[in-house]
């Protein structure tokens, strides 16, 4: 009985930062028959492979305890080129213009697409899609900490690429405060931002849901991290200068490993077994 009662405290009260369990009051409010499919998803994932026992590492361990694990881009880095990329999109103002989600089966809200604060990439090539999958699979501290939270294979299931501008003028309303995200049980985000970030200027904060005392600050030059977005309270000011950011969201799959692309507006897949087609954009 005391072994079972610490299983539920660690599931509710997983890292040091967590204050508040966003599952509980999310799933039992409404009838969220999306969260039940990735659930059994996840189930029989870890079914078929119930012998995996990835190694665990110095900071596989910092990441199952802490939540998150931050590394920084080195010049070369893959990853330095969707910056340049979106600095392409820009300069043709090649950027989503209005509330659109590219995939059938997939979740959206018109909140984040309609941000006065951010412009984004609306659509990314299949081929980089395909490149990114392998740059995180060939990345060996991102890949082992994935396959250790989830025990089981993963998929990209969205990119999103956008510039966060600042607020020098005062003119801007949308941003991003103390929040949770509200994906299905074992998503996890990789976040990337291009710049040097200080306590003084973060690129993201975690903070106490309690008193909204601010945890620890994400810093340093072009940082990379994973984090666990539905369990860490999270919040991202309005930069001193405008950043260009990444965001790469993860979750477990049986089989279907080519990643997804649902629009900046987008979340991700409703149902986990049913497959996603192309929306017919006009």
């Amino acid at each position: 009985m005391k072994s079972f009662l610490k299983k539920i405290y660690k599931f509710s009260f997983p890292y040091s930062f967590y204050k508040f369990n966003p599952y509980y009051t999310h799933f039992f409010s409404q009838k969220n028959l999306s969260f039940i499919l990735h659930i059994l998803r996840l189930f029989f994932a870890r079914l078929l492979n119930i012998f995996f026992f990835p190694p665990q590492f110095r900071y596989t361990k910092f990441f199952l305890k802490n939540g998150f694990y931050k590394t920084h881009l080195k010049k070369n880095e893959y990853i330095q080129n969707l910056y340049e990329y979106l600095d392409t999109k820009i300069a043709y103002d090649d950027i989503q213009k209005k509330d659109i989600c590219l995939l059938t089966n997939f979740t959206s809200s018109k909140v984040a697409a309609s941000a006065d604060s951010q412009i984004h990439v609306s659509i990314i090539p299949e081929k980089i899609m395909e490149e990114v999958d392998d740059y995180l699979r060939k990345n060996k501290k991102f890949n082992n900490i994935i396959l250790n939270y989830f025990k089981c294979d993963y998929r990209i299931v969205n990119l999103r690429l956008w510039r966060y501008l600042s607020n020098h003028k005062k003119k801007l309303n949308s941003n991003v405060g103390y929040h949770y995200d509200s994906f299905p049980h074992k998503t996890l985000k990789i976040m990337a931002y291009k710049g040097i970030f200080s306590k003084k200027n973060p690129a993201i904060d975690f903070g106490s849901a309690i008193t909204h005392k601010i945890e620890h600050s994400i810093t340093g030059k072009d940082p990379i991290f994973i984090f666990d977005s539905n369990h860490l309270y999270h919040k991202a000011d309005f930069p001193i200068k405008d950043r260009d950011t990444i965001e790469i969201v993860i979750q477990p799959t049986i089989f279907k490993k080519t990643p997804l692309h649902g629009g900046y507006g987008a979340g991700y897949p409703l149902n986990p077994f049913k497959k996603n087609f192309r929306n017919q954009i006009n």
